[in-house]
């Protein structure tokens, strides 16, 4: 990988309710912050956060992002084609998950294409999101901005070469269909 190449932080959204873009920006401004000084600029790369997707609260926050006062950090927005959003993921070196589900119980499909890209997730905490995103394995689950802002700056360390980023990317591989049914359905079926 190239040295001192930005890293590419990706968050994908339908701008609802279900995504408080707001813990992002905030986290975003924290991390800016921590990694402008002089000491910092050693360790840690520029950033470019890319957000892709369409939906009824993306203006207020595009509008916020306009205020946001970031020396080491770019934002910005996108609506992809079908065939050039899994490049992006595939090209990016964390992903971001803000999906809280107004439910509790729907696990973001977001994250899955993701994994599928081989691509780390933080995604936010909420009821269900460890059967998907396994804390320390392929994944960081959060709750606050200041937890993103810290899992962002250990992911980030010694950019683009991370151990820990790196351990993350290799357990994001998806089991296929007929893996997961020889694991979990299979015994079921044959107990019986």
């Amino acid at each position: 990988l190239r040295e001192g190449r930005p890293a590419l932080l990706v968050s994908s959204t339908s701008w609802t309710p279900d995504e408080d873009f707001a813990v992002l920006l905030s986290a975003l401004e924290l991390l800016d912050a921590a990694v402008s000084s002089a000491e910092a600029r050693r360790h840690f790369p520029d950033v470019v956060v890319v957000i892709t997707g369409k939906g009824p609260e993306k203006q207020q926050y595009v509008e916020r992002m306009r205020t946001l006062h970031l020396e080491r950090t770019v934002i910005a927005t996108a609506w992809l084609s079908a065939g050039s959003y899994p490049k992006l993921l595939g090209s990016a070196d964390i992903g971001v998950s803000l999906h809280t589900s107004s439910s509790g119980l729907d696990l973001p499909m977001k994250v899955v294409d993701m994994f599928g890209c081989r691509l780390p997730v933080c995604a936010i905490g909420f009821e269900c999101i460890d059967e998907l995103v396994r804390h320390n394995q392929n994944g960081l689950v959060f709750s606050t901005p200041q937890d993103l802002c810290d899992q962002l700056m250990s992911l980030l360390r010694h950019h683009p070469h991370n151990d820990t980023l790196e351990a993350l990317r290799a357990n994001t591989a998806l089991s296929s269909w007929a893996e997961n049914w020889d694991r979990n359905a299979l015994p079921v079926v044959a107990a019986r």
